[in-house]
């Protein structure tokens, strides 16, 4: 069974790629699970019930490494969703 701050954390994925798709830097979850090899079935199993538990944690690691999300508020809730330009460090 996930924790509450499990639910959170996993919402906060959900809103991060809405957003993403609104701005279209994304054109929608199926080229979001092709492009990072995430079953599409477990994505949108989990996006409908947050409680099930096919989440991975590195569907979140494009999030941070390639789009700007803020890993400090992904994981917990903390500060902007999008890292200051000045903050975004490559690898």
């Amino acid at each position: 069974m996930q924790s509450e701050e499990s639910h959170k954390i996993i919402g906060r994925f959900f809103e991060a790629v809405d957003f993403l798709i609104e701005k279209e830097k994304l054109s929608g979850y199926q080229t979001y699970c092709r492009y990072y090899n995430i079953d599409k079935r477990n994505f949108y199993v989990q996006k409908k019930d947050n409680s099930r538990g096919y989440f991975q944690v590195s569907w979140m690691v494009p999030l941070v490494r390639y789009y700007g999300i803020n890993p400090r508020w992904l994981l917990t809730g903390f500060g902007p969703m999008i890292k200051k330009r000045a903050d975004k460090k490559e690898e």
